[in-house]
């Protein structure tokens, strides 16, 4: 069980853990499951997601995508990971978290590099799913109303780090228990997918899961292993979530950031 207390400093020695909780999770009123692999199934890379809870059915996420891959990728993003989690539990609508992400990815990082990311606020208790992204693959909403399938939360912006002067658009959705979000990194999509724009083949699959974000989760991660384009040669990171009136407890390769102290 985590503790009851949010970890709002993370020491240097975790900079190497880029994803995980930030908060306890008891809370959150969504299930979720997650996994983060680099290169050739090594950990770390430049994936990294972080998730947080704000108040009671309430939520935030992010995900993302330094440029460059396995322990170049990782090293990278341990620049910019401080930042992150600051902004991650600062309470910041996502178009703010990521407008002011994209300055500090442009003073930290070597001007040829850069971080693609999306930044989410799922708050249950307005129905409202609000997301902000800088050249992120979108993500995947499964509705639990009729099982209807879309993709939500187009990029707004650039990717992090190349103009500072960029600002991104929050768009909002409306958002139902029940639903089904997954959130990806590009080794995930371009594991399976032909249609890169329209997201047809993951739409699809999402559309034939069982019910549940674990069952989700299992079920996308073994198309994405059994795919001929699954190379490994790209960091890949999926999580699923679900917005659950008896949310189980959040499972899959998530550290406990919030124990870090």
């Amino acid at each position: 069980m985590l503790s009851k207390t949010a970890v709002h400093t993370l020491p240097s020695r975790f900079a190497s853990f880029p994803s995980g909780l930030l908060t306890p999770w008891d809370d959150a009123g969504f299930e979720v499951t997650a996994e983060c692999w680099g290169v050739c199934g090594k950990t770390g890379g430049g994936d990294f997601f972080t998730l947080a809870v704000r108040a009671p059915g309430h939520i935030g996420v992010i995900i993302g995508d330094a440029c460059g891959r396995g322990e170049d990728g990782q090293a990278q993003i341990s620049r910019v990971l401080p930042e992150v989690r600051r902004l991650a539990l600062s309470g910041a609508s996502p178009a703010e978290l990521l407008t002011e992400l994209n300055r500090t990815v442009g003073e930290q990082l070597p001007v040829d590099r850069f971080v693609t990311a999306a930044a989410f606020e799922f708050d249950m208790r307005a129905g409202v799913l609000t997301v902000a992204n800088a050249a992120h693959v979108p993500a995947i909403i499964r509705s639990g109303r009729g099982r209807h399938v879309s993709v939500v939360g187009r990029p707004s912006g650039m990717p992090l780090g190349i103009d500072e002067s960029t600002r991104y658009i929050d768009e909002h959705h409306e958002l139902n228990l029940g639903d089904v979000i997954v959130l990806m990194t590009d080794g995930v999509l371009e594991s399976v997918e032909v249609d890169l724009l329209s997201m047809t083949t993951l739409k699809r699959l999402l559309g034939e899961a069982a019910e549940g974000a674990a069952d989700v989760h299992r079920f996308l991660l073994r198309k994405c292993r059994e795919s001929s384009r699954a190379s490994r040669m790209d960091d890949m990171t999926l999580l699923a979530l679900e917005a659950s009136p008896e949310p189980q407890p959040a499972s899959g390769s998530l550290r406990d950031l919030a124990q870090a102290s």
